[in-house]
């Protein structure tokens, strides 16, 4: 590491500066798409209503993962603009599309397996939501008293098993779209086995730079996610700095 993490902070504030007004188009485009997508699941999905529990649950997991996928794909593009702005390069709107445009069939592999982890690693917050959902501790007159206390207990250890994975699994991957990006002689799996190589010895940096971000996700959590407009910039421009910190490229290719 040749900057500090305060020092990536400043370069991608530095950097984004002029930039956010297009980036704020582009998060709106991903989440149009997003719920577009969605929107069509539940489309497909509605004729397997009667089908049986088991049956439209496997539909939905199935019709969901193909959602996560493309928010994937979606996600590499933004880092590929996270990228173009940390180098100074120019940018546009269609950067969001790279993974639709260079190596689709590579993308779609290498986004397969990180919807796959991202899933995986989301698991322990989903299930404890779902059982929340399912006691009607969310419900409104439902005759179910379900005390305060065991809603928050359940959802922090929801959310710190999240974390923990996030953490463990997740991050030794987080370099992959970014390789995928600046070396297209690398396959999907070279990619992930890279990003494995980059992070060994950065993972605990890695976390304390996203703890370091904890009180705009707070402000995002308050603001019902209105903040993420603002924030993801910024953190996708940090992530992008700390890949070319990681690899020393410095400057634009």
């Amino acid at each position: 590491m040749t900057r500090s993490l305060s020092q990536i902070k400043e370069d991608s504030r530095n950097s984004l500066a002029g930039n956010y007004l297009l980036y704020f188009f582009v998060i709106v485009l991903t989440g149009l798409l997003t719920m577009a997508a969605n929107q069509i699941v539940s489309f497909l999905a509605w004729p397997f209503g009667n089908a049986g529990f088991f049956l439209l649950t496997l539909v939905n997991l199935i019709l969901d993962f193909l959602v996560m996928i493309l928010a994937k794909m979606l996600q590499a593009g933004q880092l590929f603009l996270a990228l173009n702005i940390a180098r100074f390069n120019r940018v546009s709107v269609g950067d969001l599309f790279l993974a639709f445009r260079y190596d689709t069939a590579k993308a779609f592999r290498l986004c397969a397996i990180l919807a796959l982890v991202e899933t995986i690693c989301m698991a322990p917050f989903s299930v404890s939501l779902s059982n929340l959902v399912y006691v009607g501790a969310f419900t409104i007159n439902s005759g179910k008293n379900v005390p305060v206390w065991s809603i928050l207990l359940l959802s922090l250890c929801g959310l710190a098993g999240m974390i923990f994975l996030e953490v463990m699994v997740a991050f030794p991957l987080s370099q992959a779209l970014f390789l995928y990006i600046d070396h297209q002689e690398l396959s999907a799996g070279e990619c992930l086995s890279k990003s494995r190589s980059l992070m060994r010895g950065h993972v605990t940096e890695f976390f304390l730079l996203h703890l370091s971000l904890a009180g705009y996700f707070a402000l995002c959590v308050i603001s019902m996610g209105l903040g993420l407009v603002w924030v993801l910039p910024y953190l996708n421009v940090i992530k992008a700095n700390y890949y070319m910190n990681l690899t020393g490229t410095y400057k634009p290719y």
